[in-house]
């Protein structure tokens, strides 16, 4: 059985409690998991509740699969964990932690700590230390089975605070230059005023207008122009890691407040890092965006020759910072912006 079959499986015997006590808990998981990461994927969320609502409906089971199916081909490391949800390993040794420990109202403890068939420590009566060090041994213990998961996924870093995001360098300028929108990501009504270019290297460096591109790996850009005068700048920079992505960010955001002009404004927050300001420089009134989104900074500039919409600004930053993720997460960028 393959692993988008079993998933199937899980969620359609964990809605008629058909599985065992313990295999209701696991599929729980799976179910929790699977209506996770299909939740950015289209008909996705739908495809889980027709399973849950008719267990029995192979259509609906085939449906769900197919969506699976996809997402697994294309996330590998959401498969891993998957995998390991719904097929745990079998513990080779005795109880990690067994022997006997009791302790009183006063946070004393006594009796033998043993970690497998190893007594690690013998807890004498009275000795509030004991539990002190128990704790320490657990928290080392979980901390080692962390890094073991990621080594097995092969994450390049720690997750960002979305749950299944990852943080990796796009080093393939193509899916740099796809986080750029195209026409179909905009909202109706814009026009393409220059198609997206792409940079790389020293070339991206020179145009981003700051004195250090320590990292860079390449910079995408394209324009847009709606029937109201409005125009969108989309500028997307991809760096070698997190940490050259952040000291660029801090970088531009730092000179963008220093320009005459320059006013924050309040909007969501986006990605890992992410500010608005408005400017005006006389007939033009304009915003502008900046997200950090793992190993890259987007910036969304909005223009308008009377009054930017911060609703546009909003939403267009949205729509680049969710590609910009996407594109992270090993998948072909398909964010949109519905409307501005």
């Amino acid at each position: 059985m393959d692993l988008a079959t079993a998933a199937v499986e899980a969620v359609a015997q964990t809605a008629t409690a058909a599985a065992t006590a313990a295999g209701s808990a696991i599929g729980g998981m799976a179910v929790d998991l699977v209506r996770s990461r299909l939740s950015s994927v289209d008909q996705g969320e739908e495809a889980v509740s027709a399973v849950e609502e008719t267990p029995d409906d192979p259509d609906a089971r085939s449906r769900l699969r197919e969506k699976l199916s996809q997402v697994l081909s294309e996330d590998p490391a959401f498969a891993a964990y998957l995998a390991s949800v719904l097929a745990p390993p079998k513990p080779t040794e005795p109880r990690t932690i067994a022997g006997s420990i009791n302790v009183d109202r006063g946070s004393r403890a006594r009796g033998t700590f043993v970690l497998g068939n190893q007594a690690v420590t013998k807890i004498r009566r009275g000795d509030p230390w004991a539990l002190v060090a128990i704790v320490a041994v657990v928290v080392v213990m979980a901390a080692a089975a962390y890094g073991i998961f990621l080594l097995a996924t092969g994450d390049d870093g720690p997750p960002s605070p979305d749950a299944g995001h990852r943080v990796t360098a796009l080093r393939d300028s193509a899916m740099v230059k796809a986080v750029v929108p195209d026409l179909h990501s905009m909202p109706s009504g814009w026009t393409v005023s220059s198609p997206a270019s792409l940079a790389p290297g020293t070339a991206a460096c020179k145009g981003l207008g700051v004195d250090q591109c320590e990292g860079i790996l390449s910079v995408a850009r394209a324009w847009f122009d709606n029937p109201y005068d409005e125009s969108a700048d989309f500028l997307v920079t991809a760096w070698a890691s997190a940490d050259d992505a952040q000291r660029f960010y801090d970088r531009v955001t730092r000179q963008v407040k220093q320009v005459s002009g320059a006013t924050p404004v309040a909007m969501p927050a986006f990605g890992d890092q992410s500010i608005a300001i408005e400017r005006s420089d006389g007939m033009n009134k304009s915003g502008l965006a900046y997200v950090r989104v793992g190993t890259t900074v987007v910036a969304v500039e909005q223009v308008h020759y009377v009054n930017f919409r911060l609703s546009a600004l909003e939403a267009l930053t949205q729509m680049v910072a969710e590609r910009a993720q996407e594109a992270q997460d090993g998948r072909t960028p398909t964010a949109v912006a519905h409307r501005t």
